[in-house]
């Protein structure tokens, strides 16, 4: 399946390729990130050096790990075998290409070209990121993002223009995020008094910490 996109400026209709030398430094760049996710565990010992210098600790040696295996802190908390994730995806990939073309029909479908509604095959008229994105909030946003259209259509006569506002929340952050940090603000203005406390404040305070800390050991004992 193919879209029908026609450049919207004469800049994107003068847009070309980048030459080969750009391209291969970015199939290089993608290949070194798949043989660091195939195999971590050389690269790791080697940026050792490195990081005990940054942060004065490093990980166990992984070079030893049988099948090129990584383990950060023990074998039986967490452990990594890029290869056989490797493995298992490209099986499964391998399995599914089989399966469609054991099965699935080998004719070719020849059809117009998807117009989006619109037979003017102007550049105007195709769709965008929100257009694709319509169908998901028509489905969806009334449950999920409380999705509101609100159409002001000027009275007849009137030379005005119309205007369509919409109306989007975010549930996941109204009732996540917003008590937490609702609740921090409010701690945070509370504890600012501390603060302004004299030395005689402190002192009591940590007194009263400190009975309190015994008070709660010897009940604990």
């Amino acid at each position: 399946m193919s879209f029908l996109g026609r450049p919207r400026t004469s800049v994107a209709a003068g847009a070309q390729e980048v030459d080969r030398w750009s391209l291969a430094a970015m199939f290089i760049f993608a290949a070194l990130c798949l043989v660091v996710g195939i195999i971590p565990g050389p690269v790791i010992d080697a940026l050792a050096p490195v990081v005990s210098g940054v942060v004065a600790g490093r990980m166990p040696v992984q070079s030893a790990d049988p099948w090129l295996s990584i383990v950060p802190i023990a074998e039986s908390r967490s452990s990594y075998n890029g290869l056989l994730v490797f493995a298992f995806i490209t099986l499964s990939t391998l399995a599914a290409v089989r399966i469609i073309h054991r099965f699935a029909s080998h004719a070719v479908r020849r059809v117009p070209a998807w117009d989006c509604g619109f037979p003017d095959p102007s550049p105007a008229t195709q769709y965008t990121a929100g257009g694709f994105a319509q169908p998901i909030r028509r489905v969806f946003g009334e449950v999920a993002f409380l999705a509101r259209e609100k159409v002001e259509m000027p009275p007849p006569g009137d030379q005005g223009a119309a205007r369509l506002t919409i109306t989007l929340r975010d549930l996941v952050w109204d009732m996540i995020y917003i008590p937490v940090t609702t609740a921090i603000w409010f701690g945070t203005e509370k504890l600012n008094y501390l603060q302004f406390m004299t030395i005689r404040s402190y002192l009591s305070l940590v007194f009263a910490a400190l009975v309190a800390l015994l008070l709660g050991v010897s009940l604990w004992l």
